[in-house]
């Protein structure tokens, strides 16, 4: 399919106060920007989770956009600055499993910015164009997708890694500092173990439950990790009563 004749399916989550409102601004001005995009309405952008945004690349969409206040202007002080950290741990694990973070896309608008949001959304809308359908220029096979898109739903889900987040969320609250740079590096040094894990975690059980029996040769290159950490997992799930080992073939349970 070529970028001229590719309609990407955009998610949008909008902050109700600023860009929300940008948005109506556009409509009643009678700005002309492509019809892309839906629109879910939330109180506050830091109200966006990072479920929220994998759920919409699993329902089928080719990019999600958020958009909120302007940094200093959020009716609830702090929600802006914190999906700057949800929307860096979601363009982490994208990158691991495969999906381009320009995908991804997080900006501000104010209520009176209605021109602005037309800006980005249009340009967001050519670049996605030119990246194509989810998974296409990804390079990644549709089947194997859907399995690291659920991984990735699930993962976000975990324990220690939502315990994790809202550790650092605290700590960049308490410094101030939220530049890309620190970001980044912040979230390599806390919390990206428990990054790779949960994903490993959901992966295994997912390719177990979809391709089993399966052996855990054939297991572990699905997933892309170390043989003992896969190893690690079955353990865990076996413990749970999730999968079982007849004749060094790996199935779930019927009562997952």
């Amino acid at each position: 399919m070529t970028s001229d004749k590719f309609e990407p399916r955009i998610m949008g989550f909008l902050c109700n106060w600023c860009c929300y409102t940008a948005a109506d601004s556009a409509g009643v001005a009678r700005y002309q920007y492509p019809p892309n995009i839906r629109v879910i309405r939330v109180m506050c952008s830091g109200r966006v989770d990072p479920v929220f945004i994998f759920e919409a690349f699993s329902c089928g969409a080719d990019g999600v956009f958020v958009g909120g206040c302007h940094l200093g202007e959020c009716h609830y002080q702090l929600g802006n600055y914190d999906v700057m950290l949800a929307t860096a741990l979601t363009k982490k694990i994208m990158t691991k499993i495969g999906i381009s973070p320009e995908r991804l896309l997080l900006e501000w608008a104010s209520a009176a910015e209605g021109s602005r949001y037309v800006q980005m959304i249009t340009e967001f809308t050519n670049n996605l164009k030119s990246l194509g359908p989810l998974g296409t220029t990804d390079k990644v096979d549709m089947d194997v997708l859907k399995v690291k898109l659920s991984a990735a739903r699930h993962s976000v889900e975990d324990m220690k890694l939502r315990t994790g987040l809202g550790n650092l969320t605290k700590g960049f609250r308490k410094e101030g500092d939220y530049s890309a740079q620190t970001i980044e590096d912040k979230i390599d040094q806390k919390i990206a173990k428990s990054i790779d894990s949960a994903i490993g975690k959901q992966e295994t059980l997912l390719w177990i439950q979809q391709e089993g029996p399966i052996s855990l040769d054939v297991l572990t290159k699905k997933v892309g990790q170390p043989t003992a950490d896969v190893e690690k997992y079955v353990s865990a799930f076996s413990k749970k009563g999730l999968v079982t080992e007849t004749n060094g073939k790996l199935s779930a349970t019927s009562n997952e």
